[in-house]
């Protein structure tokens, strides 16, 4: 099977990001954190406070990827990469 390249329009998140009405990409964030392991539990409130940023920096740091606590290209393509993986059935 062919690899496929999705594209998605994906919103740089960083401390002081705030939700906005229903679902946000930083509940999404904090829920894929918190399925991750590994981290203190965030509460899944949809604001980008100093423990979504410190879990953000972790998260980071063990991908090896820039660490500056912004969810950026790089690290939204890491955390969807590892959350279909650990949510694909087998």
């Amino acid at each position: 099977m062919p690899d496929v390249q999705v594209a998605l329009s994906l919103p740089i998140l960083k401390k002081g990001s705030e939700p906005a009405t229903g679902p946000t990409a930083v509940e999404h964030l904090q829920l894929m954190l918190n399925q991750r392991g590994g981290y203190p539990h965030l509460v899944e409130d949809g604001v980008f406070g100093a423990a979504t940023e410190a879990s953000v920096k972790h998260y980071q740091h063990n991908e090896n990827l820039t660490v500056d606590g912004v969810v950026g290209k790089n690290t939204w393509k890491s955390l969807l990469s590892r959350w279909l993986l650990q949510s694909a059935p087998g």
